[in-house]
């Protein structure tokens, strides 16, 4: 009977270890096939979603070296330009994409090349795996490799913990994107010893009535990132709610601090242009097991303003290293 007990307790475990966004990109890495690139370099091609200067900023610092010390070459088209495109997809060695309309537009393609999407999520990398190729793992063993936007939720946690001290409720909302990851985000707060509220936004219902409850209930409020609707759509919402009942609000975005949250973690130009640059070397140098790649950078920002507002302060340790990712 006890060991009836151990074995049903085991697969219980590994069930929902399974469930885990963590462990299931995990599995993705275990599983994911192995290429041997030519170390021969010559001509990158980079593709933008939209011809922005955060855009060609990451394209410069990435570059940047190669024109110091390599003889690289590269050419930047946006991908409106069809027919720039293919003609230059034959004679680049790489191709890295900017945003997700690039992306889409290169994994149509399904080029022979390596190629290196950026300033993509993962919900968005899944839609275009799954549509030209039919699922992760496929797309990975053609040589796409993905560098996600999403920082780990973890790092939100560890950051929130050090900013407000006496918390219990944790408030989360999530979308349709992540409903499927709803257990991973309980279980993570649980595993703090604090108590979870998850709100799974219905985009067809009043926002501010799916809301309001929930952060005014809730000691600090963390939206997760989901498409572009559900972003714009709560908010401003979020923000407002938020301040009427002094509940600080971790966000994931620069833009985030400025509108008026706590605090943000979230991917700079910096951070994406140098985990890009790293991989290039690494694609182009060695055995390179493809994957999708988490943000191994971050970068921290503060609303001063805010932290007054809610009588916080902000611990001089974090204030001094908000380019470094140490949560």
């Amino acid at each position: 009977m006890n060991g009836y007990k151990l074995k049903r307790g085991f697969f219980m475990t590994l069930r929902r270890a399974v469930c885990s966004p963590r462990v299931a990109l995990f599995l993705v890495f275990l599983f994911a096939p192995i290429n041997s690139y030519s170390n021969k370099f010559d001509h990158a091609l980079f593709i933008l979603s939209k011809d922005t200067p955060d855009y060609k900023k990451i394209v410069n610092l990435v570059t940047s070296d190669w024109k110091k010390s390599k003889s690289y070459g590269y050419m930047i088209l946006i991908d409106d330009q069809s027919a720039e495109i293919d003609k230059n997809l034959k004679t680049s060695d790489i191709i890295i994409t900017l945003g997700t309309s690039a992306a889409d537009k290169i994994l149509a393609k399904k080029t022979a090349q390596p190629v290196i999407n950026t300033l993509i999520t993962q919900s968005a990398f899944k839609s275009l795996a799954d549509k030209h190729y039919g699922n992760i793992p496929k797309a990975l063993a053609s040589g796409v490799n993905p560098i996600l936007l999403d920082q780990p939720f973890e790092r939100r946690l560890n950051l929130t913990r050090r900013l407000i001290k006496n918390m219990t409720d944790v408030g989360v909302m999530i979308g349709p994107s992540n409903a499927n990851n709803q257990s991973f985000y309980t279980h993570s707060i649980e595993e703090l010893n604090l108590k979870p509220k998850i709100l799974l936004i219905d985009p067809d219902q009043n926002p501010i009535r799916q809301l309001d409850p929930v952060i005014k209930s809730s000691d600090v409020f963390i939206p997760v990132a989901d498409s572009h609707l559900i972003n714009v759509t709560t908010a401003k919402w979020i923000l407002q709610l938020a301040y009427r009942h002094r509940v600080p609000v971790i966000g994931y975005s620069a833009n985030y601090v400025a509108a008026g949250a706590l605090a943000s973690v979230y991917s700079s130009p910096q951070d994406v242009s140098k985990q890009t640059a790293e991989l290039i070397d690494s694609l182009l140098t060695k055995n390179h097991k493809n994957q999708m790649h988490l943000p191994r950078y971050c970068t921290v920002k503060f609303n001063k303003t805010v932290a007054w507002h809610l009588n916080l302060e902000i611990p001089r340790d974090l204030e001094k290293n908000t380019g470094r990712c140490d949560l």
